[in-house]
């Protein structure tokens, strides 16, 4: 049932969102355009987000927030308690803060990646993210005698930004995981586990250490194939957004993706990527296979 009770989904919002100007500037829009807001929530809450691609960024954030009452009753009916709902919801804050970081307006911009939450298809259980999705690496694929076939339902994994990749937490996540989605998913596969991520590219062997947090998260998983693409290095490492297209037209035009001459590092990992990518370095993004066993066992 959808419901689209101011209160309720404002209160909800707040517990999310701690900052008293987006909370205002949230109610108020709702408020004043509730019939639209009203009917954006009915179609997120639908999945069809795609009608929200272009509306203004504060009407999707608005939208979001009227969608968490009922996107709560979701996530009980499935068994999952209030942590996994509001640890899954602090995406909304994330993405809130990074719209407001990039275009300097309250509002969200990832409409695509937030419609997961609100539909309970995504779930962040302690470090990881995991996402009911269907495997897409290959028509067919073995990985230590365990087949995974195009199609089948399973679990991706993703690493939600603002907090250390520790690999213990990572580790623990894993294994709380396999036990919670296991109750509240029991048909679907759990035997593996899929990421698609640049923190699985071969290539970071050239320019990140092999003892870091995230080299180790990559040992992880059995590569299944690669993607030539350089834009999740730039926004994950330097927090620059360019188009995909852009960065390969550079690559065979100067030689590089992108200048980061004058980029300022702040960290070792920047330092070490600026330094490939200046040279001409290729980048990838991997598709890693992760078998829960090896995960269980630990």
């Amino acid at each position: 049932m959808l419901t689209f009770d101011i209160d309720k989904n404002l209160q909800l919002f707040e517990k999310i969102y701690d900052d008293g100007d987006v909370i205002i500037a949230v109610k108020d829009y709702i408020v004043s355009n509730y019939l639209e807001v009203v009917k954006c929530s009915k179609l997120l809450l639908k999945n069809k987000w795609t009608r929200l691609a272009n509306k203004p960024r504060i009407l999707r954030l608005s939208a979001v927030a009227l969608s968490l009452d009922t996107a709560y009753a979701r996530f009980k009916s499935k068994g999952f308690d209030d942590k996994v709902f509001f640890d899954t919801m602090s995406d909304i804050k994330i993405w809130g803060e990074d719209c407001r970081a990039h275009f300097g307006e309250i509002g969200i911009d990832e409409i695509n990646w937030l419609r997961l939450h609100v539909n309970c298809r995504i779930f962040k259980i302690g470090r990881l993210q995991f996402q009911i999705c269907k495997y897409y690496f290959g028509a067919k694929t073995n990985v230590g005698g365990i087949k995974v076939r195009l199609g089948e339902n399973c679990f991706n994994i993703h690493i939600p930004r603002g907090e250390r990749l520790d690999m213990q937490a990572c580790i623990q996540s894993l294994k709380n995981a396999t036990d919670i989605l296991g109750k509240a998913f029991p048909k679907i596969r759990r035997d593996i586990m899929i990421c698609h991520s640049w923190m699985l590219s071969s290539h970071n062997a050239q320019f990140i250490d092999g003892n870091s947090n995230i080299a180790r998260f990559a040992k992880l998983f059995t590569l299944a194939g690669e993607n030539a693409a350089a834009s999740e290095h730039l926004r994950w490492i330097f927090d620059i957004k360019v188009d995909e297209s852009i960065l390969q037209a550079n690559k065979k035009q100067l030689g590089y993706y992108y200048d980061l001459s004058d980029f300022q590092a702040k960290s070792t990992l920047q330092s070490a990527a600026i330094k490939y990518v200046m040279q001409g370095g290729q980048l990838s993004d991997g598709k890693g296979i992760l078998l829960v066993k090896d995960i269980i066992m630990q």
